[in-house]
C-alpha cells in the first residue's frame, strides 16, 4: 500500500537569531535514517517502527511513502544513475526496491542478508562512501529501551560483494552514524551507547579502515543525551542528532570541539542530512517512542521531520550507491 500527504503544513516552532527550525512532516512514531537524493531533489527517510519509508518531493511538498510488512525499516539510499530505485534495509536483510512500481513486500528484491545465526539482531544506520559503497551496520536485540551489547557489526558492500559483505568493525553495540571528510581521508563513526564519536584512517581506494581513535566524548564535553545519526558540512564540521538530548551539535572534526547546540521542540532527535538545491537545509529526524502522557502533551511534534534553516553552513552532495543493474536484478 502506499499513502499520499500533499503540500504538509509548515510550521515554525523555534528561531535563533537567523536560524529556523520548521516541522517538515507530522505523524511519525521513530523517523530515521534521512538521505538526500540529489538527482531526485527529494528527500528519503524511514520510521523504523511503523515499517515505512518515506519520500519529500522539494518541489511540491508532497510526501508519499511506502508500507513493508516484514519487519522494522532502518535505512534508505538512492542508487547512483536509476532514479526511483532505492536500496533499503528490513530486519536484516538488504533490498533494492523500485519506488513507483513497488506494490507490496513481494516487490523488493533482495540483495543480501547479515548477521545469521543472531535472529534477533536488525540491520540500523548506513552511508555510501564516494565509490559508492554501502557502509551499514547492524545491533542487538531490544528489550524495551534495552539493548543487548556487542551483538553487533560494521559492514561495507558493493555491487561485487553484496552476498557477503565485508566486515570491517566487530564488535558494535547500535551502530550508528557514519560521515567522510572531503578529501576522503577519513571515516568518523558512532556506536552510540560510547557515548563516543570515533575517528578512523579512511583508504577510498581499499575501503578500508584503521587507527581508531576518539574524537569527541558526549561525557567530557557534557552534552546530554547519546550520539545517534550524523553528517559533515563543507567546512569540515560534523552535526550530530542528540537521542534524548533534544538537540542537535556542530562540531568540529579537526580539534573535536563542540561549536553549536541547537535545541529541537522533540526530546529523542534521531539522525541529520544536508538537503536542498544550495545542500543548505539541515533536515532532522525525531522520536516519540517511549514518550509518558505529559511528555506527549510537552512535546506533540515528537516523531517529525523537521528542517533547519538559516545555520550558515552547507552539506555536501550524498553519495549514491553503485549498483549498475539495479533496474534489472
Amino acid at each position: 500500500m502506499y499513502i499520499v500527504v500533499s503540500n504538509p503544513t509548515l510550521r515554525k516552532v523555534s528561531f535563533y537569531t537567523n536560524l529556523h527550525i520548521i516541522t517538515v512532516h507530522r505523524g511519525g512514531t521513530h523517523f530515521e535514517g534521512p538521505h538526500w537524493s540529489k538527482e531526485e531533489n527529494a528527500l528519503y527517510w524511514v520510521d523504523i517502527m511503523q515499517q515505512k519509508v518515506h519520500r519529500l518531493d522539494s518541489e511540491t511538498g508532497n510526501v508519499t511513502t511506502r508500507e513493508i510488512g516484514y519487519g522494522p525499516v532502518s535505512l534508505v539510499v538512492s542508487i547512483k544513475d536509476k532514479p526511483g530505485y532505492i536500496a533499503v534495509t528490513v530486519r536484516a536483510e538488504i533490498y533494492i526496491m523500485p519506488w513507483d512500481e513497488f506494490v507490496n513486500d513481494s516487490s523488493l528484491r533482495l540483495l543480501s542478508i547479515v548477521d545469521l545465526g543472531l535472529p534477533d539482531n536488525r540491520c540500523n544506520d548506513g552511508k555510501v562512501d564516494a565509490r559508492g559503497r554501502l557502509w551499514f551496520g547492524t545491533m542487538g536485540k531490544e528489550v524495551g529501551s534495552v539493548i543487548v551489547k556487542d551483538q553487533g557489526t560494521l559492514y561495507v558492500m558493493d555491487e561485487h560483494n553484496y552476498l557477503e559483505p565485508a566486515v570491517r568493525v566487530r564488535p558494535v553495540s547500535v551502530s550508528n552514524g557514519i560521515a567522510w571528510t572531503s578529501d576522503n581521508k577519513f571515516m568518523f563513526y558512532i556506536d552510540t551507547p560510547t557515548r563516543n564519536i570515533d575517528v578512523f584512517d579512511f583508504n577510498l581506494d581499499e575501503g578500508t579502515i584503521c587507527n581508531r581513535r576518539t574524537l569527541f566524548s558526549f561525557q567530557t564535553n557534557n552534552v546530554t543525551g547519546m550520539p545517534d545519526g550524523m553528517t559533515i558540512d563543507r567546512d569540515g564540521n560534523l552535526w550530530v542528532a542528540c537521542y534524548d538530548g533534544g538537540k542537535v551539535i556542530k562540531i568540529d572534526s579537526r580539534a573535536g570541539k563542540l561549536l553549536e547546540q541547537h535545541k529541537l521542540p522533540a526530546n529523542k532527535v534521531t539522525s541529520v542530512a544536508w538537503g536542498g538545491h544550495d545542500l543548505e537545509t539541515l533536515y532532522v529526524t525525531t522520536s516519540n517512542v517511549g514518550l509518558n502522557p505529559v511528555e506527549h502533551a510537552q512535546q506533540p511534534d515528537a516523531g517529525s521531520l523537521f528542517a533547519i534553516e538559516g545555520t550558515g553552513s552547507r552539506g555536501l552532495p550524498e553519495n549514491q550507491f553503485i549498483f549498475a543493474n539495479a533496474d534489472k536484478y
